[in-house]
């Protein structure tokens, strides 16, 4: 994974929040999508000592499940299909603005 992706993968994870444990009221500041992965992370060291690739393995996990229910739920819908002629996931035509 490069470094850009994982910044992608981090932020998508904070903008989605891991678990929400609080029921505070979400305020504009400079974090709007909570502190998902920093509650995460707390979660994880009160319990053990975690290196950094185990706790990026760790975090990872939970992207990578919702990624792909994701994407099945997205093509049972039939929004989303996979070619391989493209080489990925891409959308499957209904309601994009550009075609594909």
């Amino acid at each position: 994974m490069s470094q850009s992706e994982f910044v992608r993968t981090m932020v998508q994870a904070g903008r989605k929040g891991l678990e929400p444990v609080t029921a505070e009221p979400e305020s504009p500041g400079s974090n709007p999508g909570g502190n998902g992965l920093e509650t995460r992370v707390l979660e994880l060291l009160s319990a053990d000592t975690y290196s950094w690739d185990e706790l990026l393995e760790a975090v990872s996990d939970d992207i990578e499940s919702r990624l792909d229910e994701t994407l099945e739920q997205l093509q049972a819908d039939n929004r989303i299909r996979y070619s391989g002629r493209h080489g990925g996931y891409t959308t499957t035509g209904d309601g994009d603005s550009d075609g594909n």
